[in-house]
């Protein structure tokens, strides 16, 4: 009996290490993420668009139609800006770390995710707090959080899909009701999030996990059909008051004036990316390749299965894919962290140092941005020292580039007007009104503005690489 009692007592006190040791785990993930998210601005090697469209949508009021320096934004789904607006309309402004706060919570559900299914399938805690672990410290996870972007809500929302539907196959009925059409509904988040074309990879991976296991059938299953119904009832709401406001015909333009930049990179960019936007775990790579192939008439029938599946469609698709960027890799590199969670389970002295030892040098990385934010944000100079002559008077941008125009909106808090012309100016001036205008210098010192007697040269600022001239207008 004694033996018994004392046998339930290490049982439960064992239970209650795995507790805190996951509880830890949630916690220090949670600080690593959000340490000095606020410290650099959302310039310095950052991204300031989306914060700025954020801005204009608390601004106008306008939660439907988002706006960029005025004009309709329709570049990206609105899920993002509606993140950023939320908490921002309540602190009463848009400032780094609610613009990047997104991304960070987004990673943070990402690893606690990654760690819950590598428990699952591997069957050990050690295999999924190895997994969050190394999804956390690779280079492009832990930099992709820590900015104003889609990547890592696309990243979550990826994992999110495949997750449930793990959950939900050869489960019970009511569990496959449940988990496909949560399956659904993260995938409706992530066209939401970047648009349509972030139904292809899910899709495609649970389609080849099918097509492997003999289960097609299910793509016309009512679990499955109801998924279906579930995906539209996330989308298309927005979708019908977005083209309610702006028209069908606009909405089409709108769509034909796309841009999609174009990233010239060869077709094995992907398998040369790999190393450096994994590391250090990329380091691995060659030993787990190895050890897969050696186990891969086990692999093959295993659940394992379906993540070197997931890993191997995303990566064709991504190189079949002729607009090519590092950080669309961000969503294979959770199944290659839940391989390598898997089969150095019992390595955990080992991870703890490396882990430790990645983390620290990214943060260390961090630091030096931090340090160097006024020398990377020439925006918020700018601003800073336009400010004291502008103060709440009417300023107009005159032949800036789009960044600049984005960069001055932000940070003035407003949507200045653009002039295509500078016979563009409104009419006469009110007695003590001012106007001011911004243009670069090379512009200004052409005849037709240097000359103007209705305008009086200001201040001369350096910007970027060249220099800005802000000029007063007179009647």
């Amino acid at each position: 009996m004694a033996v018994l009692l004392n046998g339930v007592n290490v049982v439960k006190e064992r239970k209650g290490i795995e507790r805190l040791t996951i509880a830890c785990f949630v916690i220090f993930s949670g600080l690593i993420l959000f340490f000095n998210l606020w410290a650099r601005s959302l310039e310095n090697h950052g991204y300031l668009r989306y914060a700025e469209v954020a801005r204009e949508m608390i601004r106008s009021g306008d939660w439907i139609v988002p706006h960029l320096n005025g004009e309709v934004f329709i570049a990206k789904p609105p899920l993002l800006f509606w993140l950023i607006a939320i908490p921002s309309s309540i602190y009463g402004s848009v400032t780094p770390l609610l613009a990047k706060w997104p991304s960070a919570f987004s990673a943070w559900m990402g690893v606690i995710i990654l760690f819950l299914c590598g428990k699952r399938i591997y069957g050990t805690t050690q295999s999924g707090l190895i997994a969050g672990g190394v999804l956390l410290s690779s280079y492009q996870y832990f930099s992709q959080a820590r900015l104003a972007k889609t990547d890592v809500l696309i990243c979550l929302f990826t994992l999110l899909s495949l997750y449930f539907f793990t959950l939900g196959y050869g489960g019970t009925r009511k569990k496959r009701y449940l988990f496909y059409g949560l399956s659904f509904f993260s995938m409706g988040l992530g066209v939401l999030t970047k648009g349509p074309f972030e139904l292809v990879p899910p899709l495609m991976i649970i389609g080849v996990f099918l097509v492997k296991e003999r289960q097609w059938r299910i793509w016309i299953s009512r679990e499955f059909i109801l998924g279906y119904v579930i995906l539209a009832l996330t989308v298309l709401p927005w979708l019908f008051l977005f083209i309610s406001r702006v028209g069908l015909e606009q909405y089409i333009a709108l769509l034909e004036g796309i841009r999609i930049l174009t990233r010239k990179a060869p077709i094995y960019f992907y398998f040369v990316e790999i190393w450096g936007q994994f590391f250090p775990w990329s380091l691995l790579l060659p030993f787990l390749f190895f050890y897969l192939w050696k186990q891969r008439n086990r692999l093959w029938h295993s659940r394992e299965s379906f993540f070197l599946i997931w890993f191997i469609v995303l990566l064709t698709l991504l190189t079949l894919f002729k607009y090519r960027a590092s950080r669309y890799l961000l969503p294979a590199l959770p199944p290659l962290a839940l391989m390598i969670g898997g089969v150095w389970r019992k390595r955990v002295v080992y991870f703890v140092v490396s882990f430790l030892f990645a983390i620290s040098i990214w943060h260390v990385r961090e630091y030096y941005w931090i340090k160097k934010d006024l020398s990377y944000s020439p925006g918020m100079v700018l601003v800073g020292e336009l400010r004291p002559f502008v103060k709440e008077s009417t300023l107009f941008g005159y032949r800036l580039d789009m960044s600049t125009i984005e960069e001055v909106n932000f940070y003035l808090d407003r949507v200045i007007p653009l002039l295509i012309k500078m016979e563009d100016l409104p009419g006469p001036l009110r007695r003590g009104e001012e106007r001011w205008v911004l243009m670069p210098k090379e512009v200004y010192e052409g005849d037709q503005i240097q000359g103007s007697a209705s305008m009086v040269f200001v201040q001369e600022f350096l910007y970027k690489h060249g220099k800005l001239v802000l000029v007063s207008i007179r009647p």
